[in-house]
Order: structure tokens, then sequence, then C-alpha cells
């Protein structure tokens, strides 16, 4: 079978590291796509080991189902949009200074920056997985680690829905049988089942013990006409400003929020550093980096002094893992 020109390019860029097509790929008829000519480009730049290394990914692609294929352009397509936003922010932050860059430098400082928020996020992510499987992932060869990296988050997923489907069950006194079936429900259906049952429940708490605070009975009524999904995300807002509207948990968000978007790469840092080999663009923008973390924790009080001497003391990796750590929810820093 035929893959769409967007899944060929994306599996082509992932065979090969992002980087190149493998000569006589794909079988489409069609004129040749620019992203497919200057993947085919790369490939003849490719070392011979760089090469060796390709032709394992193709084997890794090869093996995918149908629906990782899928996913895979899905992820690569969400990558590129974010390169691309990146650069409407560095043209927008610094228009003069991106003017003087070549189309190709200004994308290379673009892929840059969206390669650390990638880091940043997957390094969140690692905070959240259990020590056996972040074993399994760092002993895995490289090209295993995405695919049990995706079994884990399977793994998370269908846990949670579970135990969630046996709670909400067991609280609208769903017979034990009702349970089990919504339990043995697969992906999305099982996930659908639980936004389902946090509907109903909210509905018979609200019938037994009245609307929640600051609700109109016309909002009610509105927030349950909508899907189940809508719903759930309409009572998570709700409940969030409930919480934020508590004034020391208030200040705190606030200094989250601040320390959040000290830790965030800075377009305009990175034109300006533009010249720089980027090893020398990303030391100088994580020294950067530090020193806004250290002025909003000093500032906000989010740490004694003792503890921000000690953070200060700590190398790159060990002082970002203290940030994250800080931006965790409380319950998850025990």
């Amino acid at each position: 079978m035929i893959l769409p020109r967007i899944i060929l390019a994306c599996a082509l860029a992932f065979i090969l590291g992002g980087a190149s097509a493998l000569p006589g790929s794909g079988g489409s008829q069609d004129p040749p796509s620019p992203t497919l000519e200057s993947l085919r480009a790369r490939w003849e730049r490719f070392t011979p080991e760089q090469k060796v290394r390709a032709r394992a990914r193709y084997e890794q692609y090869l093996a995918m189902s149908e629906e990782e294929r899928v996913q895979l352009a899905a992820s690569a397509q969400a990558l590129r949009q974010r390169v691309d936003r990146v650069q409407e922010e560095l043209q927008a932050s610094a228009p003069a200074r991106a003017a003087d860059l070549e189309p190709e430098k200004r994308r290379t400082i673009a892929r840059e920056i969206v390669a650390e928020q990638s880091r940043e996020i997957g390094a969140r992510i690692r905070t959240q997985v259990p020590g056996q499987w972040i074993e399994r992932i760092r002993n895995a060869p490289p090209e295993e680690r995405v695919r049990l990296l995706r079994q884990f988050q399977i793994h998370q997923r269908d846990r949670v829905a579970r135990y969630a489907i046996g709670e909400l069950g067991r609280r609208l006194e769903l017979p034990a049988e009702e349970i089990a079936r919504m339990q043995q429900l697969q992906g999305e259906a099982r996930g659908q089942a639980v936004l389902e049952l946090r509907q109903r429940l909210s509905a018979r708490e609200v019938h037994e013990h009245g609307l929640p605070p600051g609700i109109t009975p016309e909002q009610w009524e509105a927030w349950l006409a909508l899907s189940p999904e809508d719903f759930f995300e309409e009572f998570q807002r709700y409940w969030w400003s409930r919480v934020e509207s508590l004034a020391a948990e208030k200040e705190r968000a606030g200094a989250l929020r601040e320390l959040l978007e000290a830790a965030r790469p800075r377009v305009e840092e990175a034109v300006a550093l533009a010249e720089l080999t980027p090893q020398e663009r990303g030391a100088r923008m994580a020294q950067a980096k530090r020193a806004r973390c250290v002025r909003v924790i000093r500032e906000r009080e989010l740490l004694s002094p003792a503890e921000i001497e000690a953070l200060e003391a700590k190398d790159n990796h060990e002082f970002f893992e203290g940030v994250r750590k800080l931006l965790r929810p409380r319950t998850e820093r025990r």
C-alpha cells in the first residue's frame, strides 16, 4: 500500500534521524516535493556509518503498525508547526536582527529552541515515570526507546482509567458487572466512559448538595448539555479558578508562573547570539536562564536562603532538576 505523501515524508525523516530520505523510497508517480528532495540531498551527504544507522531505522519503521506510522506523521507535522511558530516569534521579537540572518540560519536557531523546549518537556515527563520504566528505557537500544515510552504512556493511561471507572462506578452505586464491563473497554472507549461517569456523578452531587459556589442554574444546565469531554474541561477550569481564588495559593501560583516563564528559552537571546556556535549559544542561553530562575526564586521566596545557595552550587543538570521539582504540584514532591 502506498502511504499518503505526508506519511512518506515523515517516514523518511524518521528513518534518517529527521534528516534525509532513502534513495528510491516512496512509489508515487507524482513529482517529488521539495521536502523529499531536500531529504534525499541530505542522504547523499551522509557518512557510511550514518547510512548504516539510517537503514536500521528503516527496519524499525517497517516493523511499525499502521497506527504507529500515522502517529509518527502527526508528531512530525506538529514538530514542523512548532518550528514555524518559533520562527514567527523570532521575526516578531527582533525583526531587524532576524532580517540580517540567512533563512537557513533562522530555521537552525528555531530548531534549537524547539529542541530545548522538547528536552525540558521530556525532563518533566521523566520526573513522573517510575524508576523501573526509566531503567528499561535508558538501557534499551536508541531505536527502541520511543516504543517503550509509548508503551508506558498506554500502560499508565489504561491503569488510571480502570481505577477511575472503579471509583466513579462505586460512588454511583453501579452493578459490579457494569463496572467490570467498562473497565474492559479499550483505548478511547474507556476514556470516554470515565468522562461520562464523571459527568453523571457531578450531576448527582449537584442534585443532592446544590450548585458549586459561583455557578448559576443557567450555567449548570449549559454545562450538562456539553459533551463529556467539554464538560470535564469546563469543570476543570472552574475548580482551578476556585483554587486560585485562595489568597495564599494564588500568590504562590503567580510565583510559579513567573518561574516557569523564567525557565523558558528566549527567542531574542538566540537571535542576539546567532553568530556563535550551537554549543556556545546553548551554554550562554543556559547561563541566562539560570540567572532568571534564581532571581524569581529569591524575589518570590520560593526557597530559603540556604536552599537557594545550595541550588546555585549545582551544575546545570541538577539546577534545572531542582527548578522542575519546584514547579511540580506539592503532592508530587514527596
